[in-house]
């Protein structure tokens, strides 16, 4: 028996497809990341969860009796923003279930480049999709503000770290939604993130979005935000190829994310 299984393993290691020796290419990353990034935004999860979150919020405005737009754009940006982000979640971990849906893993293990092209790719889309939509959005929201709600806003009295956290934050939770992509592939992956968030009250204990005037420590928040994004990059990478340097890249990330989102909350709490 024990003949047996040593002849099985070897029989194993001697046919699997080896692992490539060279590098992610440029021209490769950008080529998939295209590619992701035109799924995520076309993908029906996405404008629907937008659209919903904006419905929402719209008839919630319209259903307090104020028309002021003083009041109801700032409502119609935050209805916008909760689309995007949990959009972001849901496209971003159905991008990271592709592969192993349409059963094209084995094709993808017998290509000469590195296994973790695949998913520096599925990061490129998030890039190239997501995060720049977060970009415009934050221009125009910033417009609207200073244009619409109130023409008389003072430039200077603009939260810039709440605008800075508006596109960190989108990575951020895209990037989570693709690393639990890569380690459970399931596609309740998407809900149990954004279920996490919303009924276990995680996000008012370590929030993702919060203005100056709250309180939070500002240098520590946006570390928080650094350190999430790389926790979440290294994990998804380990899934195709566990080194070293990318575990104790994420521990330490980690580590320092955990420190981070202690030291950031005020004194009195949120």
């Amino acid at each position: 028996m024990a003949a047996s299984l040593r002849t099985a393993f070897a029989d194993a290691r001697a046919s699997r497809v080896p692992v490539a020796i060279a590098r992610p290419t440029v021209a490769a990353v950008v080529a998939l990341g295209r590619i992701e990034a035109r799924k995520m935004l076309l993908h029906p999860t996405f404008w629907v969860t937008v659209g919903l979150s904006l419905l929402l919020v719209r008839g919630a405005a319209g259903g307090g009796g104020d028309a002021s737009i003083r009041i109801n754009v700032p409502l119609l940006l935050a209805g916008l923003l909760v689309g995007l982000l949990f959009g972001t979640i849901l496209s971003a971990n159905v991008a990271a279930l592709r592969p192993r849906r349409d059963h094209m893993r084995e094709l993808f293990g017998s290509v000469p480049s590195p296994p973790e092209t695949r998913t520096i790719g599925l990061f490129a889309g998030l890039l190239l999709g997501p995060f720049l939509i977060s970009l415009l959005f934050t221009a125009v929201g910033w417009w609207a503000i200073t244009h619409i709600a109130d023409p008389n806003i003072n430039p200077e009295e603009v939260d810039w770290f709440f605008v800075v956290q508006v596109p960190l934050s989108v990575f951020a939770l895209g990037a989570l939604a693709i690393a639990v992509g890569r380690w459970f592939p399931t596609l309740f992956g998407g809900p149990v993130i954004i279920a996490a968030q919303v009924f276990t009250g995680l996000m008012w204990a370590v929030p993702w979005i919060m203005p100056r005037s709250s309180g939070i420590g500002a240098t520590w928040h946006l570390v928080y935000l650094a350190a999430a994004i790389t926790t979440w990059v290294a994990l998804a990478l380990a899934r195709d190829r566990s080194t070293v340097w990318r575990v104790a890249i994420g521990g330490g990330a980690l580590a320092l994310g955990i420190v981070a989102a202690v030291q950031q909350a005020p004194p009195g709490g949120y």
